[in-house]
């Protein structure tokens, strides 16, 4: 099993987007705000660009997206960073995503620099793009605690039933998911280089991140989720420079 992957952090907060087209009724600020039923969408087919200035350089290793009609539009995608606006570096070679669903890739070493931007090429179909996060990832050191279950997922649906007890129909309204992942013996160095900032700024805000437990066996299990509300933080120690074991508990919608 490969070691899991978050993605909290976004270059599209550090500076304001902007797209070279956009259609009506959109917004390329959509693509940060966080919620998957809004959305960009260029003006055109072709070549689209997003593009922020950080006003700093800025490190990134990650690109993830959820709500997208990538793969139905036959597009590629890119990602590119500059030093001055002006000489470009391709930093996630072009592909297409194989499906709608969200998606994650990696790039390696990071790269700090202060203009990134995505490419979006498409031959006839604008380009749609309802969250985007390109920013540094977290990886965790080792595999989550066996037995690990990659996604319960539940069914909330409104179902009739007959007078005499037959099922006559229901109507799914949607799929929530819950992801429960436990780590032991983590560093207390790891811990505090690498996962109390997105803690403290992101996860106990109740805030949504993209979650990848194995991207490399299963790169289509990519999932977009927030920390249930109900959890507790609690990070026990008992052994000298080691956190005993943290937890994950994790919420989230299945894709259709």
């Amino acid at each position: 099993m490969a070691t899991p992957i978050i993605l909290f952090n976004n270059r599209f907060d550090d500076g304001i987007p902007v797209a070279t087209s956009t259609a009506a009724g959109s917004s390329v600020l959509n693509i940060r705000d966080g919620r998957t039923y809004t959305f960009w969408q260029a003006a055109t087919a072709g070549t689209n660009f997003i593009t922020v200035d950080c006003g700093i350089p800025r490190i990134t290793d990650c690109l993830a997206v959820i709500g997208h009609n990538l793969r139905a539009a036959g597009a590629i995608i890119s990602v590119e960073s500059s030093v001055d606006n002006i000489t470009w570096t391709t930093r996630i070679a072009g592909f297409t995503p194989p499906s709608n669903r969200a998606f994650l890739r990696t790039f390696f070493p990071p790269v700090t620099e202060r203009h990134w931007r995505i490419r979006i090429v498409t031959a006839a179909v604008p380009p749609v793009l309802a969250v985007v996060y390109l920013g540094h990832r977290i990886t965790f050191p080792f595999p989550p605690d066996a037995p690990f279950i990659p996604c319960r997922e539940f069914v909330e649906a409104e179902t009739s039933i007959g007078k005499t007890g037959h099922i006559l129909g229901s109507v799914i309204r949607y799929k929530p998911i819950q992801i429960f992942a436990r780590f032991s013996n983590l560093t207390r160095t790891w811990i505090a280089e690498n996962f109390m900032f997105f803690w403290n700024t992101h996860a106990s805000n109740l805030r949504p991140f993209f979650w990848a437990w194995d991207i490399t066996a299963f790169p289509d299990m990519v999932f977009y989720v927030t920390i249930n509300k109900e959890t507790s933080f609690e990070m026990p120690m008992s052994v000298l420079s080691f956190i005993d074991s943290i937890e994950l508990n994790m919420k989230g919608i299945m894709e259709i």
